[in-house]
C-alpha cells in the first residue's frame, strides 16, 4: 500500500556524478518527481510537458525532479545533448534497479512515467500517472487574483463597485463607462490559463 512518507533511497545526479537521496533532493520544496526508464517510449515526450510547465512563472516555487531507474549510461545518452543537458528546467537524478524495486513496493506503482507530488514538509500530496495528478493543485502553485466580478447588463453599479475602481458615484460620465465595461465579457472569462499536459503522452509503460 502507498505510504505518505517519500522512503529515503540513494541518487546519482546525472550532471555532477554527485551521490545525493530523495529527503536530500526535495527537503524544504514543493516538489514534482517523475520516475521514467529508458525504455518508455512515452517518457521523452512526457518530460518534455514537464519541461515546458517548469518554465511557467505560475510553478516558479515548485522544483521538478527526474529519476530514472533502468540504466545509468542509457539515461545519460538521452539527457544528454551538445555537452549539456536536455530539459534543463528539471533536475535529473539516477536510481539503480534494486532501489528501484524498493521504491515500486514503498509508493505502489507498477507502470512509468509515475508522479509524486510532495509538499515542502516532504508529506506526498498526490501520486500515480499522469491521468491520476492533479498538475493544477500542486503545493506553492502561484493562483491568479480573481478581479472583482463586473456588473450585470444593465445594472448600476453598486457603491463598493465604485469603491474597487477609484470613481465617485456623482460623476455621470463614469458610470456610463463602467456600464458599458459591464456589458463586455472576453472570451476566456472565468477559465484558468494554467499549462495542462495533454494526457496522451501518459498511457504507462510496464516496466
Amino acid at each position: 500500500m502507498p505510504v505518505a512518507d517519500l522512503p529515503q533511497l540513494p541518487l546519482v545526479c546525472l550532471k555532477t556524478a554527485d551521490f545525493k537521496d530523495t529527503k536530500e533532493v526535495t527537503r524544504g520544496k514543493n516538489t514534482v518527481i517523475d520516475f521514467w526508464t529508458t525504455k518508455c517510449t512515452r517518457c521523452p515526450d512526457a518530460l518534455d510537458k514537464l519541461n515546458h510547465m517548469a518554465q511557467d512563472p505560475k510553478y516558479q516555487d515548485v522544483q521538478f525532479i527526474s529519476i530514472c531507474c533502468d540504466k545509468l549510461d542509457g539515461a545519460r545518452d538521452i539527457i544528454e545533448k551538445e555537452d549539456d543537458l536536455r530539459w534543463q528546467n528539471i533536475d535529473h537524478y539516477f536510481m539503480s534497479q534494486d532501489d528501484k524495486e524498493t521504491a515500486k513496493k514503498a509508493l505502489g506503482f507498477k507502470q512509468v512515467p509515475y508522479y509524486v507530488v510532495l509538499d515542502e514538509e516532504g508529506n506526498i500530496q498526490q501520486s500515480g500517472g499522469g491521468k491520476q495528478v492533479d498538475f493544477d493543485e500542486i503545493p506553492g502553485i502561484i493562483r491568479p487574483q480573481t478581479p472583482p466580478p463586473s456588473p450585470m447588463k444593465g445594472e448600476e453599479p453598486t457603491e463598493s463597485s465604485f469603491d474597487d475602481i477609484g470613481l465617485g458615484s456623482d460623476d455621470e460620465f463614469c458610470l456610463d463607462f463602467v456600464n458599458k465595461l459591464g456589458m463586455t465579457d472576453g472570451p476566456n472569462n472565468g477559465h484558468s490559463t494554467s499549462q495542462v499536459i495533454d494526457e496522451t503522452f501518459f498511457d504507462d509503460d510496464d516496466f
